[in-house]
């Protein structure tokens, strides 16, 4: 158990304060590869384009429209992770991959989340918390399970779509991630392909007689009553509130163990 997170300031920390490491959630080491996005210059450009659906509108209220968007998002994910999390939690076993699996829980005290110990038995682990020291990053995967020598890894996402191909330029130009990464196409299918795979490293790295299994994404789609006037989704609530989930999308992501070598590299030459 070196690291903890703290869920009040959404930060990750050594539980020995002598060591001097600047933790890294998984996602936000991704996200470095990412092509920024300039929201502010985006925002200009829209408000100034007559085929935009912004034409006209101030660039402050073209903004706020898109960080409503993208807190309701959040709020909706947060949801379903949760629920997911509640009710595996509910049980003590579960059958998977023809196997009786033990339900591993999470490790938290006075909201402070703890690292298990790496070295796993079989098990399903919701919401496991992974950490590798050696390159200062770590984070918390939606599903691990370990079954018959295998891991395999699932994990929710509740964005509008999922995209395998990015923006592409008139000249038929693709938009790219960054070096060395630079060969993958910058959207959000590839971005979690490479999320999921650092877990999976991280875990075989601290088991190395598991093997990979499948790394799944499960698209959780809404039901909706109708658009706003920005064209966004307005979320069906039921009777006590709550969203409701129309339909999940399963999607199998490939195993970029040889990418996430290269990121992990990246990051320690430039320490």
């Amino acid at each position: 158990m070196s690291v903890i997170f703290k869920s009040q300031n959404h930060k990750y920390e050594s539980i020995d304060s002598s060591e001097v490491i600047e933790w890294t959630s998984v996602t936000s080491f991704i996200s470095k590869y990412k092509k920024p996005f300039d929201a502010q210059t985006v925002a200009e450009k829209s408000s100034k384009s007559k085929k935009s659906k912004w034409y006209g509108m101030s660039v402050a209220d073209i903004l706020q429209a898109w960080e409503n968007e993208s807190n309701r998002a959040i709020d909706q994910g947060n949801w379903y992770h949760n629920q997911r999390e509640a009710d595996l939690l509910e049980l003590n076993t579960i059958e998977r991959h023809g196997c009786i699996l033990p339900i591993i829980r999470p490790i938290i005290t006075d909201d402070v989340k703890y690292a298990p110990p790496q070295k796993l038995q079989e098990g399903m682990y919701p919401e496991h918390f992974v950490y590798l020291k050696s390159a200062g990053i770590c984070g918390q995967s939606d599903l691990v399970e370990v079954a018959k020598g295998c891991v395999n890894i699932t994990d929710y996402k509740t964005n509008k779509e999922i995209k395998k191909e990015s923006y592409v330029n008139w000249e038929g130009v693709s938009q790219k991630m960054l070096s060395p990464v630079s060969h993958l196409d910058d959207c959000n299918f590839w971005h979690y392909a490479l999320q999921l795979s650092t877990y999976m490293y991280i875990i075989l790295k601290h088991n190395p007689k598991l093997k990979p299994g499948k790394i799944t994404i499960h698209h959780v789609l809404f039901y909706t009553d109708g658009t706003d006037k920005f064209g966004n989704p307005i979320t069906k609530l039921d009777d006590q509130g709550e969203p409701l989930v129309k339909k999940i999308v399963p999607y199998d992501l490939p195993y970029l163990k040889a990418e996430v070598i290269n990121l992990i590299k990246h990051k320690q030459d430039a320490n």
